[in-house]
C-alpha cells in the first residue's frame, strides 16, 4: 500500500536531539513498522563555520526539502523516513553552508527492509568541507576525506534504537560525580596510552600529518558534548591548531564512555612535519557537555621518528 506523505516537520526534543521527520497522513498497514532513521553527527561545531544546513530526503524519487539555520542547529540529529514499504529507495542529501558559501555536500542512501526501522549513521566530516574536500563524481560522496559510495546495504545496518544518541534516561556517560577524561589513542577504538609512549604519525589523505587521539570519559553527557583536542610542543613553543567536534560517545566498560578517531593535525606552513618528528607532544582533551560540565584530560607522548 502506497502512503500519502505530508509536509515535513523539524522539532527539537527535551534532550536537545534534533529530529526531522517525514510526516505521514495515511494510516499504518499493520505488522512491524518499516523505516529509515539517518543519525547525523558532525565534526564541525555550528556557529561561524556552519551557519545553515539544507536537507533533501528522497523516497522513490519524491524529494522533501528543508533548511535549518545556525540558531536552530543541534547535533546529533535524526532525519526520519517513517511508514515505508520494503524495497523503497531512500536517500538523504545534506548541504552545509558558511554564510552563503556551500562548504560541504554529503549524501547517504539505502533500501527499506520490511519490518525493520534501520539506523544509518551519517557524519559531516571536517576533512570533507571547503578547499580540503576531494572532488567526487556524481555517484560518490565524501566520507572521512575520501570519495566513497553513498549506498549502505540494509543487511549491514543495525536497527534504530532510541538511545543511539544518548538521553537523560539512557545516558551511559553521566551516572553522576566529578567529570573524568582519560586521554588515549586510536582510530577505530580507544587504546590506553601512558605518558612518554610513542604516538605514530600518519600522512593524511588530503595532505598534512596527524596522530589519532581517543578519550575515555565519565560523568559527562553522551550526546551533544563538545570535544576539543589541543596539542603543544614545548621545545618549539608551538601550539597546534585545536580540533573541535560534536560526536556521540560509545558506551564502554565500568560506567565509562569512549570517543576515538580524533584526527589531530600536527603540521602547518611554519612547522613542516620534518621539524616535529621525534618531539614531545602535550595533548589536552577538553569535553564540555550541554549542561556546562567540563572534563579535562592530559597526556604527554613522543611523536614517532617517521610517518606512515
Amino acid at each position: 500500500m502506497k502512503l500519502r506523505r505530508g509536509r515535513p516537520r523539524f522539532v527539537t526534543s527535551a534532550v536537545g536531539l534534533a529530529v526531522f521527520s517525514l510526516g505521514v497522513i495515511a494510516s499504518a498497514c499493520g505488522g512491524k513498522p518499516t523505516g529509515v532513521v539517518f543519525g547525523v553527527t558532525t565534526e564541525i561545531k555550528p556557529g561561524a563555520l556552519l551557519t545553515r544546513l539544507d536537507t533533501s530526503l528522497t523516497i522513490d524519487g519524491a524529494a522533501t526539502k528543508t533548511s535549518v539555520d545556525g540558531a536552530n542547529l543541534a547535533f546529533p540529529m535524526e532525519i526520519r523516513a517513517d511508514e515505508l514499504e520494503g524495497g523503497e529507495a531512500v536517500e538523504l542529501e545534506l548541504e552545509a553552508y558558511s554564510g552563503n558559501t556551500k562548504i560541504l555536500d554529503r549524501r547517504a542512501r539505502t533500501t527499506a527492509e520490511d519490518g525493520r526501522v534501520l539506523l544509518l549513521p551519517v557524519t559531516i566530516d571536517q576533512e570533507c568541507a571547503g578547499g580540503a574536500a576531494p572532488s567526487c563524481s556524481a555517484n560518490e560522496t565524501c566520507i572521512s576525506g575520501v570519495c566513497a559510495d553513498p549506498y549502505e546495504d540494509p543487511s549491514k545496518l543495525g536497527d534504530y534504537f532510541a538511545g543511539w544518541a544518548g538521553s537523560s534516561s539512557l545516558d551511559r556517560c553521566e551516572p553522576g560525580g566529578t567529570p573524568e577524561v582519560v586521554v588515549g589513542e586510536g582510530q577505530a577504538d580507544y587504546l590506553a596510552v601512558k605518558d612518554g609512549e610513542t604516538a605514530q604519525v600518519e600522512a593524511g589523505p588530503q595532505g598534512g600529518y596527524h596522530v589519532w587521539i581517543a578519550a575515555r570519559l565519565k560523568n559527562l553527557k553522551q550526546s551533544g558534548s563538545v570535544t576539543e583536542v589541543s596539542g603543544r610542543i614545548e621545545e618549539l613553543d608551538y601550539d597546534i591548531a585545536p580540533l573541535s567536534v560534536v560526536f556521540t560517545m560509545d558506551p564502554d566498560e565500568g560506567g565509562y564512555c569512549k570517543l576515538f578517531g580524533l584526527r589531530l593535525r600536527l603540521d602547518d606552513p611554519d612547522h613542516p612535519i620534518e621539524t616535529l618528528l621525534g618531539k614531545t607532544l602535550d595533548v589536552t582533551v577538553t569535553v564540555t557537555d550541554p549542561d556546562g560540565d567540563v572534563g579535562v584530560g592530559k597526556r604527554t607522548v613522543v611523536l614517532s621518528d617517521a610517518f606512515l
